[in-house]
């Protein structure tokens, strides 16, 4: 594991000398070789290097191979390399290897020499001017420092998106409750419509996106339907986690419901958000119910019907509706007094004066 690290911090000096240094390559079957118009720097894969008692370097990286160096060399880096520092022309002012193996012989001149995991030879006549000694605790301690840090600022950024994600949720809940719960109820209702835009939406913006890049002059277009697929996929998670809270949460028509319900939906899939699986599905069903939304918003003129068991808005109290209308129980009218029968009706709706009048 130390190992590892130490080839990965390497790797981004080697890379940062690169960047600092203009260089040229050369390259063959069994490795490569980088080296600037004034050789002040060498950096080399499976290459076996010289430099020779009248050459000045001013860097020396090499992964594997081997290194004579009889000359001057500001720094060596090597990793899994054999590098024999010998002579009395040669002169390195700091040496760091991991792996492999440092020859140190005839009168050469050394100033700090670093290594870990390295097999370190010296025939007793070889100056060392500055430090010598194994390096492998100190590395690790340096390296278990730097993950620390990492781990730190990863969990930062995190809990950042974490309470960003909930805050925008609730903004767009604030903005957008009515659209919010239509798009939601497309879900239950349309479910196989909702799979299948969803589909459409994550493979079609991709490869306009990718046709729009390849263009070059299509970029500004691309970096735009980048925004705005971004922007319609996060409305497609709140959603979905408005439509998984009013399943959890008790029905009602408080005016803070939906906000209860999408904040507990968006906590569900940031926790779930772990398993890969679960925002993928959510990013299918979410994208395809605000595609569907929206397109029957602009085909009803911006004010859809509310989808049923959603006919009012939060906050309002519930508008009963009138009972139906039952008719007054029928009564048939009183029979005439007797001896009136053939009176009965009376002429022009008036009975007569010998009736009892009520």
């Amino acid at each position: 594991m130390q190992r590892t690290l130490a080839r990965a911090l390497l790797l981004a000096v080697s890379l940062l000398l690169l960047a600092v240094f203009p260089v040229a390559a050369q390259g063959d079957d069994d490795g490569w070789l980088l080296s600037s118009d004034s050789d002040s720097v060498i950096i080399a894969a499976q290459q076996d290097i010289t430099i020779s008692p009248t050459d000045t370097t001013d860097g020396l990286v090499l992964f594997e191979g081997s290194a004579v160096v009889e000359g001057t060399v500001e720094s060596i880096v090597a990793v899994d390399a054999d590098v024999t520092i010998s002579g009395a022309s040669a002169n390195v002012e700091r040496v760091f290897t991991v792996g492999g193996s440092l020859n140190l012989a005839e009168s050469a001149t050394v100033g700090d020499v670093f290594y870990t995991g390295t097999e370190v030879s010296d025939d007793g006549t070889v100056t060392v001017t500055g430090e010598l000694g194994d390096v492998q605790d100190e590395l690790a301690g340096a390296l278990a420092a730097i993950v620390a840090v990492l781990i730190v600022i990863i969990l930062f950024v995190l809990i950042g998106i974490f309470i960003a994600s909930l805050a925008m949720t609730l903004l767009v809940i604030a903005f957008g409750t009515d659209q919010t719960r239509r798009a939601a109820a497309t879900i239950g209702q349309d479910v196989f419509k909702v799979i299948l835009v969803g589909l459409l939406m994550l493979v079609l913006p991709s490869a306009l996106f990718w046709l729009l890049a390849i263009t070059v002059v299509g970029i500004p277009l691309a970096l735009l339907l980048l925004v705005f697929w971004g922007m319609v996929a996060f409305l497609g998670q709140v959603v979905v986690a408005t439509w998984i809270g009013e399943r959890i949460l008790p029905r009602g028509r408080s005016a803070a419901r939906p906000y209860g319900s999408a904040f507990l939906g968006m906590l569900i899939l940031l926790l779930l958000s772990w398993t890969g699986v679960v925002p993928l599905l959510a990013g299918i069903f979410g994208t395809g119910a605000v595609t569907l939304a929206g397109w029957r918003m602009l085909r009803s003129g911006g004010n859809p019907p509310m989808p049923p068991g959603y006919g009012q808005p939060y906050g309002q109290p519930m508008q009963m509706a009138p009972p139906p209308y039952a008719p007054p129980p029928y009564a048939p009218p009183a029979p005439p007094p007797a001896g009136q029968q053939g009176q009965w009706p009376p002429q022009g709706g008036q009975p007569p004066a010998s009736w009892p009048q009520g």
